[in-house]
């Protein structure tokens, strides 16, 4: 049994061999290169037994050599992949799951019945490009690149990515090798293994990133401080990395509002666990702070979407006004484009803020000592951040518009304070607790979208009396609905108090 532990990104390039060539070259390192063209089939039982299990089965032909190999349960943490494998050579290109260790099988599991039951669900076919290097401490790193297809079905999707294996040496060795080649390849990090995405193409599951609102990070009760930290850490990262590939198969303000959420949940984190944390950890966050900001124009792009949409409410009463209507369409100009993202999600300076992400979870930083339960933490930051909202929105008098617009942020850090420890407490509780706020959260934006009109509406040479009319009585009843949510979230005791 080997047990891989490797890098492995998705990347746009052409000339990639030459260009990887030149780079180590560049960089002084000694390595070895090879060529080769690999045929794989996967293989699973109708019912997917093996995948239920998080098992892949494949037959790779090289040459004249036959080689059947089954991954068994691992992990994968934010493009790291650690998974044992088992390989055995065959004679026939078809499975032979006699062959393999009794031990890897589940006692739900019976080798011989699934044996049975096989089928090639979908192929992979690739060249691969090897390169073995040495010159970064004593390690020795398998570089490869490939460059094919997969499929299945009758449907194909191409396969561009480069893999990372350390083979001798330290984590660390390999993550300075990914450092290197950031700088000349665009890369990103690759959440899903060829078999992933495989079994996706045979199930025809296309159906892109599921995007739940402030999310919970899952966390025990009896977890020490150290070990709720990375958690939340793995959580963030692995659930950015999974939108930014949604992003990039089909492009949406969705994904990116929801990038920079996850990006300020992660940063949450680094504030909440600060007094704990060695100083080093400082310029995650700080980079953190830095790419919210890069994607501050997502909110006000999404206003205007929901402005100038065909179907949103707002579409029909601003053909009012043509002028207004020309008005947003050239503001929708000044939004930085698909392209732009693209290069921001390659780009080196983002993959070496995942990379060091990364890296605390594989070597986890070493926490100030202290007595605090997790519990008694949660309680602490979250009567906090509920004593810090309940400053600016609590009150008898109504909230106005820029009152409300004002505290979004403050809003926001209560709402990630709760994400990061509100799986600690009973469901039931803590969603009737979180519900008001998270109406309110909507409510706010909807303020942010008639505010953007009622700007653009003051530029007019002559406003629409029906616009302008029409505008203010959204505002009026948006007010009516926020205060009814507002009384009711400042009467619900808050779930940790219970």
């Amino acid at each position: 049994m080997d047990t891989e532990i490797e890098l492995k990104y998705l990347i746009i390039s052409d000339d990639t061999v030459n260009k990887i060539t030149q780079l180590l070259t560049k960089n002084r390192l000694r390595f070895e290169q090879a060529e080769k063209h690999l045929s794989n089939c996967y293989f699973d039982s109708c019912d997917l037994n093996l995948r239920r299990h998080d098992m892949g089965l494949r037959v790779r032909i090289s040459d004249s050599h036959i080689e059947q190999t089954i991954k068994t349960a691992g992990k994968v943490v934010g493009g790291l992949h650690q998974r044992p494998e088992f390989n055995v050579t065959i004679t026939e290109p078809f499975p032979e799951l006699a062959l393999f260790p009794e031990s890897i099988w589940t006692d739900t599991q019976e080798p011989r019945v699934i044996q049975n039951q096989l089928v090639s669900l979908f192929s992979t076919d690739f060249n691969r490009t090897v390169w073995t290097i040495r010159g970064i401490a004593d390690s020795v790193i398998e570089l490869v690149f490939d460059l094919g297809k997969i499929v299945s079905k009758g449907r194909e999707e191409a396969i561009c990515e480069i893999e990372l294996e350390l083979i001798e040496g330290e984590t660390q060795d390999l993550f300075q090798l990914a450092g290197i080649l950031f700088d000349a390849l665009r890369l990103r990090p690759g959440t899903l293994s060829k078999a992933a995405r495989g079994y996706a193409l045979w199930q025809e599951d296309k159906q892109g990133e599921e995007l739940t609102p402030l999310e919970l990070i899952p966390l025990r009760y009896d977890t020490d401080l150290p070990t709720a930290f990375v958690t939340g850490i793995d959580f963030g990262l692995s659930k950015l990395q999974s939108v930014l590939n949604a992003y990039i198969d089909s492009p949406s303000l969705a994904y990116l509002e929801k990038t920079t959420e996850l990006l300020a949940l992660l940063r949450q984190g680094f504030w909440l666990f600060e007094a704990y944390l060695p100083e080093e950890t400082r310029p995650i966050r700080d980079e953190l702070s830095h790419y919210i900001q890069q994607l501050k124009w997502v909110d006000h792009a999404i206003y205007l979407q929901e402005l100038t949409t065909k179907t949103g409410n707002y579409r029909k009463k601003l053909e009012y006004s043509e002028q207004l209507f020309s008005q947003l369409k050239l503001e929708k100009r000044r939004i930085p484009d698909i392209q732009h993202v693209i290069e921001l999600i390659h780009s080196p300076r983002f993959n070496r803020l995942q990379l060091s992400l990364l890296g605390l979870l594989v070597s986890p930083p070493l926490f100030k000592e202290t007595d605090y339960a997790l519990t008694s933490f949660a309680r602490h930051w979250l009567e906090n951040s509920l004593t810090e909202l309940f400053k600016v929105i609590s009150g008898k008098a109504p909230l106005s518009s820029e009152q409300y617009i004002d505290n979004r942020k403050i809003l926001n850090r209560s709402l990630l304070t709760g994400s990061w420890f509100g799986d600690l407490y009973d469901k039931e509780e803590r969603l009737e607790f979180r519900n008001p706020w998270l109406d309110i959260k909507q409510g706010m934006s909807e303020l942010q979208t008639l505010w953007l009109l009622h700007q653009q509406l003051q530029l007019l040479d002559e406003q629409p009396q029906k616009l302008v009319t029409w505008q203010a009585s959204k505002v009026e009843n948006l007010l009516m609905a926020l205060e009814s949510s507002r009384q009711i979230a400042l009467t619900i005791t808050p779930y940790w108090r219970r």
